[in-house]
């Protein structure tokens, strides 16, 4: 559940090919994925949820939000259910076009979420920041501690 979670929050931070999908080893070694993730998350446009998928077969369920950041100031709430990205449903068949469009998130930059609260969905404009110093610390913190647990689990 928590690289699931991990994976959901920085696949929309940044999109990291380091991260594995839930439950999978990450492919990339402890020093490429620190090395991608401390000079790509710093320039990219952030909006400050974490998300999980688990038992979704669409959609990503906000399981927390930021304080302070866009996706507080755009009024999300935790429970929401982000359904797309500027018109892009979030869903297998998506991944690739998801990829390719958060390719242009930079700070500044304005996106599209579809979210839905109940039964209503909602378009919601959120202008991207530059993710802070302190969450960029714990987000790579974490996925370090992803990668010394499996490694750690592969010796035994």
């Amino acid at each position: 559940m928590r690289l699931r979670r991990l994976a959901m929050t920085l696949a929309l931070a940044a999109l990291l090919p380091a991260v594995a999908p839930a439950g999978e080893k990450c492919p990339y070694s402890t020093q490429e994925c620190l090395d991608y993730m401390a000079n790509k998350m710093k320039d990219s446009g952030w909006v400050g949820v974490e998300l999980d998928n688990e038992g979704m077969e669409a959609g990503w369920t906000v399981t927390r939000v930021i304080e302070g950041s866009p996706a507080e100031a755009a009024g999300i709430r935790v429970g929401d259910i982000l359904v797309a990205i500027n018109g892009i449903e979030l869903n297998k068949d998506n991944k690739d076009k998801l990829a390719e469009a958060r390719e242009a998130w930079k700070p500044g930059s304005d996106v599209t979420w579809t979210m839905t609260r109940g039964t209503s969905p909602r378009d919601l404009q959120i202008t991207l920041e530059r993710m802070p110093a302190d969450v960029l610390a714990r987000f790579i913190g974490q996925h370090m501690l992803e990668h010394a647990e499996m490694e750690v689990a592969s010796r035994s």
